[in-house]
């Protein structure tokens, strides 16, 4: 219920202050005695944003400040309007939804004409004491991903990486990051005084001092941003409007509220009718599945030749997988009177034979020659004429790579890749890429976005991939990056990309933890076939029915989280960096008895897997003892008998 009858509210008003009420959450915008915009919000009754800044500095005014609220228009219980004024007549309509765990805030500004943005005003200040985890590099420059865990009180100059998640000295969770991005800049947060962060923009250097719009920069450039870059947005085509993304703050009382979270379903757009007929649930040509690329296996270049895409198209069958990802180097495949489309279509069809599909690489932007002569996907006849035919090969999905900025060329040209890719039914992965926002709930052939130092990181840690310890790492990312959508980690792997800090049995029950609509894992063929795990990488599923973070987790120190598909239930846990008891009871299980199977580390060997079978009472605790960077998985099945 709204705490005025804010529909009667038409006079321009300073000091004044409006609420929206939603369940446990309540914001309130309001002008100070400065006549600056503010907000806050509270949750169950506890004050989680105090008085913090919203507005933009557009064309060079400062929209926030020297601003009243003309008129508030309620939409309905939760969800309201607020239409403010510059004193120099500029406006713009502020979009509220508080949701009983968070709310979501946008902005739209009438225009004709292209405006130009300077920065955004739109902060967040916690509480004294709150801490929090980011990564320190944007996703969308390169693979690095050093995770802080700081207190709010030195966060002033920090770059974060959206989601960011928060820690409140009461014990409540908030995470923030931003949804519906589509015709507008993708943000950052940066931390501008103790205790607050605010949305903020940034491009690579590289893109900056080369003149070039998307794309792979020059590598000195790879982890080299800039912040706060004038740059021009544009109303939509036959629109006299612009709409940011929605600003989202996530709000619960512990890991498990937050990674159940749904407001970004909620206010992103749905899909259009005419491409998605069965609004992506329904539309049959849409498969998310589990796949396997050899990017990262051992051979050499002949890990990249048509004859082993067959070696894995024959145990990527044996295996059950649904797909083969074709990486990097077939557009340079040649054979005597054949061209790649027609080695290509050979792979296609073998894979067919054998129920499995294709999905192949592309670059999105051009490479600098002489080494490539690709143009990417940037022109739009090239672009269609390239999806035309890989759809008429049969390939079922693309796998776009180099996009490496969030500028709103790029952003707009991933959409128009989204929007040709339905047009001939082809499921989509981005590659070297920015967060999610909500763009695959608006498109649902995109499957998964990298936006992630994962496994192509291993052994670069001081060169291309910074970041800290792997155990850490994968411990923090799932309540940091994974709440905002899956993500192309390519888990999996016991040979060069598995590093040493991390046990075979982690790396298995890290393709359960770090889950994707599209899984594609990135061990060598031989060591899935042969590996002890090997049921649990036949079995894993990517959509699943329930998700139960266990109360155990702590960020950057252990995962554990408990999945369901059907009636079976899985257990993934990963453990940071020291040896640790592990126990926890399975409360998120009917009464009753049930078949277990788990795999675990062999204590003491970080390099073997060992299955233990067995029965459990859901009155019993699940036990395991878990080597530093350890973990293990568990499967629970109902005894019927």
């Amino acid at each position: 219920m709204l705490a005025l009858s804010l529909s009667l509210f038409t006079a321009s008003a300073r000091g004044n202050k409006y609420t929206l009420h939603a369940s446990a959450v309540e914001f309130q915008i309001l002008t100070d005695e400065a006549d600056n915009l503010r907000f806050n919000v509270s949750y169950k009754g506890t004050p989680v944003v105090r008085d913090s800044p919203l507005g933009f500095n557009m064309d060079h005014v400062s929209l926030g400040e020297n601003t009243s609220i003309k008129s508030v228009r309620e939409i309905n219980s939760g969800e309201a309007t607020y239409t403010v004024r510059h004193d120099n007549g500029m406006t713009c309509d502020i979009d509220v939804r508080t949701y009983p765990d968070g709310i979501a805030l946008r902005y739209r500004f009438p225009t004709e004409t292209p405006r130009c943005i300077y920065a955004e005003s739109t902060a967040f200040t916690f509480p004294a004491a709150t801490k929090a985890w980011y990564a320190s590099g944007p996703f969308q420059y390169g693979w690095i991903q050093a995770y802080q865990e700081r207190t709010m009180d030195t966060i002033a100059g920090q770059l974060l990486a959206p989601p960011a998640t928060f820690l409140l000295p009461g014990g409540i969770y908030a995470a923030i990051t931003e949804a519906n991005l589509f015709n507008f800049h993708g943000a950052v947060l940066f931390g501008v005084k103790p205790g607050q962060v605010k949305f903020g923009y940034v491009e690579n250097l590289g893109h900056i001092r080369t003149g070039t719009i998307t794309g792979l920069p020059p590598a000195k450039y790879y982890h080299e941003a800039v912040r706060d870059i004038p740059w021009i947005v544009s109303p939509p085509q036959g629109k006299s409007e612009i709409t940011t993304p929605w600003r989202i703050l996530m709000l619960a009382d512990d890991l498990n509220g937050l990674v159940n979270n749904q407001i970004i379903s909620a206010v992103s757009d749905r899909p259009d009718k005419t491409l998605f007929p069965g609004g992506g649930k329904q539309d049959d040509w849409i498969k998310p599945g589990r796949s396997v690329f050899t990017w990262l296996a051992e051979g050499g270049a002949s890990r990249l030749s048509p004859e082993t895409y067959r070696t894995y198209i024959r145990g990527a069958a044996e295996l059950g997988l649904e797909s083969v990802v074709v990486d990097d180097g077939w557009e340079h495949w040649t054979a005597t009177g054949r061209d790649k489309w027609d080695i290509l279509d050979e792979l296609v069809r073998y894979g067919r034979e054998r129920n499995v599909d294709l999905w192949v690489w592309r670059s999105s932007s051009p490479r600098p020659r002489p080494r490539y002569d690709d143009i990417g996907l940037i022109d739009p006849d090239e672009r269609t004429a390239f999806m035309k035919k890989c759809a008429q090969t049969g390939v079922k999905g693309l796998k776009i790579d180099f996009l490496h900025t969030e500028n709103v060329f790029t952003v707009n040209l991933m959409e128009d890749i989204l929007k040709d890719a339905a047009r001939e039914k082809l499921m989509v992965i981005f590659h070297g890429v920015n967060k999610p926002t909500g763009d695959s709930f608006t498109y649902p052939n995109l499957l998964a976005k990298e936006a992630v130092r994962g496994l192509e990181g291993a052994g670069s840690e001081s060169t291309s991939a910074p970041g800290p310890p792997w155990p850490y790492h994968n411990t923090v990312l799932p309540f940091t990056r994974w709440l905002a959508g899956g993500a192309d980690y390519t888990p999996l792997n016991f040979r060069r990309a598995c590093p040493p800090s991390v046990t075979f049995a982690h790396q298995l029950a890290s393709i359960y933890v770090l889950t994707s609509p599209m899984l594609i894992f990135s061990a060598d063929m031989e060591d899935m076939l042969e590996s002890p795990g090997r049921p649990f990488i036949e079995d894993v599923a990517v959509v699943w029915d329930e998700t139960v973070v266990l109360p155990e987790s702590r960020i950057g120190e252990l995962a554990a989280i408990a999945r369901r598909k059907g009636d079976t239930w899985y257990v993934g846990v990963l453990n940071g960096e020291k040896a640790r008891s592990f126990e926890t009871e399975l409360t998120f299980l009917p009464r009753g008895t049930y078949e277990i199977v788990t795999a675990a580390d062999s204590l003491p060997d970080r390099k073997h897997i060992i299955l233990k079978r067995g029965k459990i009472r859901s009155t019993q605790k699940l036990r395991e003892e878990l080597l530093p960077g350890g973990g293990f998985v568990a499967k629970i099945n109902k005894n019927n008998r």
